[in-house]
């Protein structure tokens, strides 16, 4: 098989998932030193790979805002840049069709929503995936491109990040400007943009965060995206302390990366930041109800999980809950206190 030197990844659209793929795209970096990885996706992630070592070039995919027009000049820009090979981290039927049409010669990814016929090795979903963490996913498509030439691969599973310098002094002019200078600094990420499920009440929340500034003198931020900054502010309404600032919806990608790598703390719903916060090595306690955090979990150092046990219908993966939202009302603020206190450092 002839040497693969440019290789095109077509990334993930959601916040989480982007970072549950850095584990692939690091393995694609050892088993393809030389070669030139561009990776094409949404402008939502691509801040998310600015400056990363693994990755020379991104590509925004501007699918949602252009339109078909953005289609038509990915498959050009493919074209002129003449891939070897495609990995298809996404797996909708468009990505393989933006392979195809960009006639890259060699085109792997799932078979799945009928897209087979476009590719030239075929991965399957099968029973052996469920339960398994999605970040063996991505990884299996790395070892297939690398089988075909021959080229080492190990397979380490923990998502990474690094905060670049300007990212925390972006982060850092971001505190000051909102007298954000005192330690612990606590973040919360109160919503989920894709679904009601996962949300804790913004009541525990507030009471969880007043507790923080009570007992700790911590300061508080809330983050998310513009669509959760209404979600934000209403926890901030029944909060008794002032010690708290509304940021989501307020930080760029780079804003975010710096803000969650500065704070002491992140408690969060099953969201993207979760993910952001964890790989950059934050502590990061993530709340579980509907999804299933055997499969899609925040990954690192000092990331750890909260759910109740011996609700039947948890992992139901419904975005509004059918009946009385157990699985997330059943989480105490005293649970979440006491876990997430464990996990602040003792200097703090």
């Amino acid at each position: 098989m002839a040497e693969i030197k440019r290789i095109l990844v077509r990334g993930t659209n959601w916040l989480g998932d982007a970072v549950m793929t850095t584990p692939a795209l690091r393995q694609l970096r050892t088993a393809f030193p030389s070669a030139h990885i561009a990776l094409l996706v949404t402008p939502l992630t691509a801040g998310l790979f600015e400056g990363c070592s693994f990755v020379d070039e991104v590509l925004p995919y501007r699918r949602k805002e252009d339109g078909v027009a953005a289609f038509i000049k990915a498959v050009h820009d493919i074209r002129a840049r003449k891939f070897d090979a495609a990995l298809l981290f996404q797996n909708a039927f468009e990505a393989a069709l933006l392979a195809w049409l960009g006639r890259v010669p060699l085109r792997i990814g799932y078979a799945m929503h009928g897209r087979a016929v476009l590719l030239t090795h075929r991965l399957q979903h099968d029973a052996t995936h469920q339960g398994r963490h999605q970040v063996h996913d991505y990884l299996d498509i790395v070892e297939r491109a690398a089988q075909l030439t021959g080229a080492s691969f190990e397979s380490d599973a923990m998502a990474s990040l690094t905060a670049s310098a300007a990212q925390r002094q972006a982060a850092q002019a971001l505190l000051q400007g909102r007298s954000l200078t005192r330690r612990p600094l606590i973040a919360l990420n109160t919503a989920a943009t894709n679904s009601r499920a996962k949300c804790w009440p913004t009541e525990n929340f507030a009471a969880l965060a007043d507790r923080w500034a009570s007992e700790r003198d911590a300061q508080i931020v809330l983050i998310g995206a513009a669509s959760e900054r209404e979600n934000a502010a209403a926890v901030i309404a029944q909060m008794r302390t002032a010690q708290v600032v509304n940021l989501a919806g307020e930080t760029s990608m780079s804003e975010l990366i710096g803000l969650l790598a500065t704070c002491d703390l992140l408690v969060s719903n099953d969201t993207g930041p979760a993910h952001v916060a964890a790989a950059l090595g934050t502590p990061t306690l993530t709340l579980f109800g509907p999804t299933n955090e055997f499969e899609t979990a925040p990954t690192g150092a000092y990331a750890e999980l909260i759910r109740v046990d011996g609700i039947e219908c948890a992992r139901c993966m419904h975005r509004d809950c059918p009946i009385d939202h157990r699985c997330m009302t059943r989480l105490t603020v005293n649970d979440i206190y006491a876990r997430s206190t464990a996990m602040l450092s003792p200097n703090e």
